[in-house]
């Protein structure tokens, strides 16, 4: 089971944009963030296969997951 992950923005600085994560068992967005050392605090904005998504929901196996800074804007 692996998973394409993506960094935008803030979240970037001293991390690669892209990464594969080959999950040896189910996980959920926020232990993903753990695993790439990302402060969910920092979050503002996941998606899962194009789909706002929440710290709390399983990342399906063979999926995009990709984590957005807080945005402003209006």
């Amino acid at each position: 089971m692996t998973v394409e992950i993506e960094l935008f923005g803030q979240l970037l600085p001293g991390k690669q944009r892209k990464q594969t994560l080959a999950m040896e068992h189910p996980m959920n967005v926020q232990e993903v963030a753990a695993w790439l050392g990302l402060n969910p605090k920092e979050i503002g904005l996941i998606t899962i296969n194009r789909v706002q998504s929440e710290l709390d929901d399983p990342v399906p196996p063979d999926s995009r997951l990709c984590f957005f800074p807080p945005m402003s804007g209006g």
